[in-house]
């Protein structure tokens, strides 16, 4: 593939948080820049999904744990992961996870109360007979 160099000053502070990003994905110059272009496209056009802010305070614990993870799932995926990234990640992957549960346990109950409903029917059959409520039925003592 042909390349072409692209050259241009950016602010000192936007160096900075380039510099930080390629030292923790290992990315080099030229690949950090074609990502950042790419998605920059890619987006163009595109309808965004409307976003909305959950914000929650967490004890000091839970905030230690969750940095910890991330962290370590950071330095597992090649290119950018955020914190936001990897917080809509495990909320996602929760709710996808409830939501089969709750599948499977509807799914569990149908046959179960369809079966109840037969037995219901079932005994009520049997006790017009043992009461002599079938006409057709001669009921003997």
């Amino acid at each position: 593939m042909e390349t072409k160099n692209i050259c241009g000053k950016i602010p000192v502070e936007l160096h900075e948080k380039v510099r930080q990003e390629l030292e923790e994905t290992d990315l080099t110059i030229p690949e950090f820049l074609t990502q950042v272009i790419k998605e920059h496209f890619e987006s163009k056009g595109v309808e965004k999904m409307a976003a909305r802010t959950l914000a929650v305070q967490v004890s000091e614990e839970l905030f230690t744990r969750f940095k910890e993870r991330y962290e370590k799932e950071k330095r597992q995926r090649p290119g950018r992961f955020s914190q936001k990234d990897y917080l809509v990640e495990i909320i996602t992957q929760a709710l996808d996870a409830a939501d089969e549960e709750e599948l499977e346990e509807e799914k569990e109950e149908e046959p179960a109360n369809e079966a109840d409903h037969d037995t219901d029917n079932r005994e009520e059959t049997d006790m017009e007979y043992e009461t002599g409520d079938d006409p057709g039925e001669q009921v003997t003592a």
